[in-house]
């Protein structure tokens, strides 16, 4: 049997009663691992999307982060961001150059607060030897694994030693994963199934189109959410700027792309062109006012009220 499951786009959520007097009274922090941040989205840790500078942005302004792991001095960027009282975050993959890292780190005397295992499907030998020798390494670091898209693999991925766990496998705007590959869940049903499975924070990572499907995400169980497209095409986001007709556009690709790869092998991402949109703290007000709404239409005065609210799928 063929099940049917459901995107961003394809549900919307029911109102309730608004207690607030304002919708800037609700908050919209959210604690995960050891701090609380200002918001529950953060822009992916993807080499067109962020850099040191887009980092420490994100971090003063209290917000999480993750760094990217593609050539990334990870002893000096820690060290930098901890010499400023600012949260260290970083990404390791499983291959040897990973294993190196960690040696440096811990040569340097340096623990990151957080550390992201990146890889396309995180459910698999290497991902599990990798998740063992970080929390051998690092035990005071909160530990997120990913990606998966299934609740079997959110379970082992938590019975490995994972703190928090990544969902979305192909939901991304230049991933072409599902393509190449024909593997794919829509949004929605792989947050649900995921949060359901575990006891440890889940990320929504993909798929995010309008900001409303933030709340969205919430409302399926996730605690944080990553989103790579509406965070490219700032002053503040990586990505080299171009002027096309006398238009200006950033460069926003996949991690699996040639252009990150530098090379034409197992390629599952492309690039394309973001309308250059200028300074980047206009969407993080926007975004906090509208997820502030989001409360507020959810009846309640923080994010714990997203939890108990109804989803609904309309026909197209």
């Amino acid at each position: 049997m063929i099940k049917t499951e459901l995107n961003y786009g394809d549900v919307y959520l029911v109102p309730k009663k608004t207690i607030v007097d304002s919708r800037k009274d609700c908050d919209t922090s959210v604690a995960f691992g050891p701090r609380r941040f200002a918001m529950p989205v953060y822009p992916s840790n993807m080499k067109s999307v962020v850099n040191e500078e887009t980092c420490e942005l994100f971090a003063r302004q209290g917000w999480f982060y993750t760094m990217h792991r593609f050539n990334v001095d990870v002893v000096a960027f820690v060290r930098r961001m901890q010499s400023q009282g600012l949260v260290a975050s970083i990404s390791m993959g499983v291959n040897e150059d990973s294993y190196q890292q960690v040696a440096d780190l811990k040569a340097a005397g340096l623990t990151p607060e957080y550390i992201t295992l990146d890889i396309a499907n995180a459910w698999c030998v290497k991902a599990e030897r990798m998740i063992a020798h970080l929390k051998e390494a690092f035990p005071q670091s909160f530990l997120i694994g990913g990606n998966v898209a299934t609740a079997e693999a959110a379970r082992e991925l938590e019975a490995w030693g994972c703190d928090a766990i990544k969902a979305g496998i192909a939901g991304g705007r230049v991933c072409i994963t599902k393509n190449k590959t024909g593997f794919h869940r829509p949004m929605i049903s792989t947050v649900s199934d995921c949060a359901a499975a575990v006891k440890i924070p889940v990320i929504a990572d993909g798929g995010i189109v309008e900001h409303g499907d933030i709340a969205k995400a919430l409302v399926c169980g996730a605690t944080m959410v990553m989103a790579g497209s509406m965070f490219a095409g700032f002053d503040e986001s990586a990505g080299d700027l171009v002027e096309i007709g006398g238009k200006l556009y950033k460069e926003y690709f996949g991690s699996a792309s040639q252009f990150n790869k530098g090379a034409y092998v197992n390629v599952e991402g492309k690039k394309i062109l973001v309308e250059y949109k200028g300074a980047i703290g206009k969407l993080l007000a926007e975004l906090t006012e509208d997820l502030q709404s989001s409360v507020s239409y959810a009846g309640g005065r923080d994010l714990s009220a997203l939890r108990g609210v109804e989803m609904i799928t309309v026909p197209r």
